[in-house]
C-alpha cells in the first residue's frame, strides 16, 4: 500500500467520521427539540389541572386540606403579584420634575484656605466669565465656580 494510497484512506475515514457526526448531531437536535416539545406540552396540562383543582376546590366541590393549604398559597401569591404590579406601574407613571429655579442671590460659600481668589481680578474674555460671588475667572461653559462651588448661570 502506497503513501498517496495511506493517505487516500485516512481522508475518507475522516470524512466518514465527519459525515457519521453531522448526522448524529441533526438526530439529537431534533430529538432535544420533541423532548422540549413534549415537555412544554406536559407542563401546559399540568398546568390546566392544576387551575381546574384550584377552582374546584374554591368552589367548595373538593374538600381537601392539601388543596386547601395550596390554593391559599396560590391567593397570596395572586395578591403579592397585582401589589408589585401596581408598584411597577406607578413607578413606570414617575417623571422628573425639575426644581424651581433659586430666587434671590446665590448662597455664599466660603473659599477654600487652600486656594485665595485673586487679589484683582482681571477682565473676562469672551471665552470665560467670572463668579458672582468671588470674581473667579472660569471658562464660559462652566456650571460651577472652580474656587468657591457655587452653582453659575
Amino acid at each position: 500500500m502506497g503513501f498517496f494510497d495511506q493517505i487516500g484512506k485516512q481522508i475518507s475515514q475522516g470524512v466518514d467520521r465527519a459525515k457519521f457526526e453531522a448526522e448524529k448531531f441533526q438526530t439529537t437536535t431534533r430529538l432535544q427539540g420533541e423532548v422540549n416539545e413534549f415537555r412544554r406540552q406536559l407542563d401546559a396540562k399540568l398546568g390546566e389541572l392544576g387551575q381546574r383543582a384550584y377552582e374546584l376546590q374554591r368552589a367548595g366541590q373538593i374538600n381537601s386540606a392539601t388543596l386547601a393549604e395550596l390554593a391559599q398559597a396560590v391567593d397570596q401569591l395572586r395578591a403579592t403579584v397585582l401589589a408589585k404590579e401596581e408598584e411597577l406601574k406607578s413607578t413606570q407613571a414617575d417623571v422628573f420634575v425639575e426644581p424651581p429655579p433659586v430666587v434671590g442671590p446665590p448662597p455664599v460659600h466660603p473659599a477654600p484656605s487652600t486656594y485665595a481668589a485673586p487679589a484683582a481680578p482681571t477682565p473676562a474674555t469672551p471665552s470665560q466669565k467670572l463668579c458672582t460671588v468671588c470674581n473667579f475667572q472660569m471658562p464660559f461653559t462652566a456650571m460651577f465656580c472652580p474656587n468657591c462651588g457655587t452653582r453659575v448661570a
